[in-house]
C-alpha cells in the first residue's frame, strides 16, 4: 500500500541521526528537565512527568507530520494513510496483532529482572529525583490513591492529560518509526530493514533503560511483521494495548478504588 512516489531511501547515517536526536530529547527531558522543574516549583514528580510526557510524545507526532509534507505530500487523510501505511486490517493481519500482544506481554515481563542488571550503568541509572513507580520494578512500589508523589482522588484532569500523551506517543511514535521511517528503511536496507527499525525503536527507549532488554524482542518482530504485512495499524494496537496500563493505575486512582 506504500506510494513510493517522494519517498527516499534511508540509509545508515540518516538512521542514526533520526534515532539519536528523539533518543537526546527524551533523555534530556527525563534526566534533567522535569527534575530541575520539579525541584524549582515543588510541584509532585507527576505533575512534571505528564508535561514532558505529553510535550516530548508530540514532538513525534508533529515531525512525522513534517516529514509528510516535506516529502511533497498533501494534508490530507486519504494521502497520509497511503504513506503511512494504514490499511484495513483483514483477518491475518488481526492475528498477527493479537500475537504480537501476547508475546509482547510474556517478554515484556518475563524479562523484567533485566532492569536490575541495567540499572546499574551509571549515566542510565535512576535519578534520586525519580519516583520508585518510575524505575524497574515500579508496580511493586505503587501506593493505593496516589502516584508519583500525587493523591489521585478526584483529579480527573490527571487522566485526561495521560490519555493525550498515550494517544501522541501511539500514534506520533508508530507514525514515526513504523510509518515513515521503515518504508524508506526498507528502500536502503532491504530485507534487513526490520532489524534496523527494531533495533532503532529499542534505542529510543534509552531513558528507561530498564526495559531497553525487555522490549527488544517484541521492537524486533512488531517491525518485521509490519514489514511483511505492511499495515501500521498492526503496531498501532499493539503499542497502544501495551501502554494502556497506566491510564487504568490512574483512573482507579482518581475515582478511590483501593
Amino acid at each position: 500500500m506504500t506510494n513510493r512516489k517522494g519517498i527516499k531511501p534511508l540509509g545508515l547515517g540518516k538512521t542514526i541521526l533520526y534515532t539519536i536526536i528523539p533518543a537526546f530529547i527524551l533523555y534530556l527531558t527525563h534526566y534533567f528537565l522535569i527534575p530541575i522543574y520539579i525541584e524549582r516549583s515543588g510541584s509532585p514528580y507527576l505533575s512534571g512527568y505528564l508535561i514532558g510526557y505529553v510535550l516530548t510524545m508530540a514532538f513525534f507526532f508533529v515531525t512525522s507530520l513534517i516529514a509528510f509534507l516535506y516529502e511533497g505530500n498533501h494534508l490530507s487523510w486519504v494521502a497520509l494513510k497511503i504513506r503511512v501505511r494504514l490499511a484495513r486490517l483483514n483477518r491475518g493481519d488481526w492475528i498477527w496483532a493479537i500475537g504480537l500482544i501476547l508475546f509482547g506481554l510474556a517478554t515484556y515481563f518475563g524479562l523484567g529482572f533485566t532492569g536490575e542488571w541495567v540499572k546499574s550503568v551509571n549515566f542510565i541509572a535512576p535519578r534520586e529525583a525519580w519516583p520508585p513507580e518510575f524505575g524497574p520494578g515500579g508496580v511493586q512500589y505503587l501506593t493505593p490513591g496516589e502516584f508519583m508523589g500525587l493523591q489521585l482522588k478526584g483529579k480527573w484532569w490527571l487522566v485526561l492529560m495521560y490519555i493525550i500523551g498515550w494517544f501522541f506517543n501511539i500514534v506520533g511514535e508508530e507514525f514515526w518509526f513504523r510509518g515513515y521511517i521503515l518504508p524508506r528503511q526498507e528502500l536502503g536496507f532491504g530485507r534487513i530493514a526490520w532489524l534496523v527499525n527494531g533495533l532503532m525503536f529499542t534505542f529510543n527507549h534509552l531513558w528507561q533503560p530498564w526495559i531497553l532488554i525487555a522490549i527488544l524482542p517484541s521492537s524486533l518482530l512488531l517491525a518485521y511483521v509490519v514489514q511483511i504485512r505492511r499495515n501500521t495499524w498492526i503496531s498501532i494496537l499493539q503499542h497502544g494495548i501495551m501502554n494502556i496500563g497506566l491510564v487504568f493505575v490512574l483512573l482507579g486512582g482518581v475515582i478511590g478504588f483501593p
